[in-house]
């Protein structure tokens, strides 16, 4: 939230996950790969690199909302918060297909390592050489005042500034309840997904099938990200966030009821409805989808309610709360299968309801609209007072990317 704020973030999460890249490889140079010692030895170094990795996870996911406010207009701005919410999701799910080609025996492994560490030194160059801290001109009035007022370096005393920021954000009944909604249903699918081969062992369905199963849940989660996004950014369904939250939750909700509906569940132990693995890829698609299609709205409206918050920083809160969840219930899942599909099912109609509950505003849209009316009335006015000869050239430029 200071000057220049996301270009440091993303060059320092560069040269970080570069670095720990970097540290996973150094058993490889440092030792023979066929040394009875390497094992351990390896250990900690692959620890270090991992714990490097997750540390960049916050750095990831907090700025996109803002980043989206800063380069693109409000007409855009789901679309492009959509796209940097899925790219890591598309990077694990592309992961999962050329992993197993180019590790086929356990020998392989450093191979995958130094392809990560390829794909992380191409990210950190790309970051180093080119990242502009801000557009040219901004795109919104939003997007001006993160440029022109950085609460970061208000009051000379960013933490306590920080500080006051996040406690407005904790004491919003609104944003509470929908920030609460987008950790719980983020980190409770997440951890239930994880069980889709305990879950379809008893069907006889292949750990390989449920690998598969939860390949097409992710593909299909970034398609309906996509596809809600676009529809958030229609004039219709810019200030109808509520409801299509609601609805991708509710049909998420009908969509795993199916699912479990035909697998062993909490209270039957045998299936109610048959299933062959066209209903299972059927069904786990269609909770990835409208799964998927809820996330980036859960992002845009927490940014809108607490505007003129920073983005980051109502992103940021969402982003541990989901880790925190996802953390609580990596203790509780493992082999506790039939819980966590009763858990799921409870924990999502909650979500529901949160959602119904909050009130949404639309500050941040509403501020663009005003301010872009504004600068439309002095352009019109100016270009009145013009000679004709002019030909309708403005003297103050609009918006950057408004039409």
């Amino acid at each position: 939230n200071k000057h220049h704020g996301i270009r440091r973030c993303v060059i320092l999460l560069a040269i970080v996950d570069f670095f720990a890249a970097v540290i996973r490889i150094i058993p490889q140079v440092i030792t023979d790969p066929s040394s009875p010692h390497f094992s351990s030895i390896a250990l900690p170094f692959l620890h270090a690199g991992q714990i490097l990795n997750a540390a960049c996870g916050p750095l990831v996911m907090v700025p996109v909302s803002q980043l989206s406010c800063l380069w693109f207009a409000p007409h855009e701005r789901t679309r492009a918060t959509t796209i940097a919410i899925f790219a890591n999701n598309f990077g694990s799910t592309v992961g999962f297909v050329i992993s197993p080609y180019i590790v086929s025996s356990s020998d392989r492994v450093p191979y995958l390592l130094y392809v990560h560490l390829a794909f992380a030194f191409v990210a950190c160059v790309l970051a180093l050489l080119y990242f502009p801290a801000q557009p040219p001109s901004p795109p919104s009035a939003a997007a001006e005042l993160l440029i022109v007022n950085p609460t970061g370096e208000q009051n000379g005393n960013a933490w306590k500034t920080f500080a006051k920021d996040i406690w407005k954000c904790l004491t919003n009944p609104s944003f509470v309840l929908i920030m609460a909604a987008g950790g719980l249903s983020a980190g409770t699918i997440g951890a239930w997904s994880s069980l889709f081969d305990i879950i379809l062992e008893p069907e006889h369905y292949s750990e390989k099938q449920a690998g598969w199963f939860g390949f097409g849940s992710s593909i299909a989660g970034i398609v309906g990200g996509l596809a809600f996004s676009v529809l958030a950014d229609t004039r219709r369904f810019q200030h109808s966030l509520k409801i299509l939250i609601v609805t991708s939750l509710t049909a998420c909700v009908v969509s795993i009821l199916w699912f479990e509906l035909s697998v062993h569940t909490f209270f039957y132990d045998k299936p109610i409805l048959p299933s062959t693995a066209v209903t299972i890829g059927l069904s786990t698609a269609l909770i990835g989808l409208f799964y998927g299609a809820s996330q980036p709205l859960v992002y845009e409206a927490i940014a809108e309610i607490m505007f003129p918050l920073p983005e980051s920083l109502s992103a940021s809160i969402l982003v541990q709360f989901n880790n925190i969840v996802a953390l609580i219930l990596l203790f509780i899942a493992p082999g506790r299968d039939n819980l966590m599909n009763l858990l799921v099912l409870i924990i999502i109609f909650a979500c529901i309801i949160m959602v119904v509950l909050a009130r949404f505003s639309y500050r941040r849209r509403d501020e663009d609209e005003r301010k872009r009316l504004e600068k439309e009335q002095d352009q019109i006015l100016n270009q009145n007072n013009l000679n004709a000869s002019s030909n309708g050239i403005l003297s103050e430029p609009a918006y950057g990317t408004f039409s």
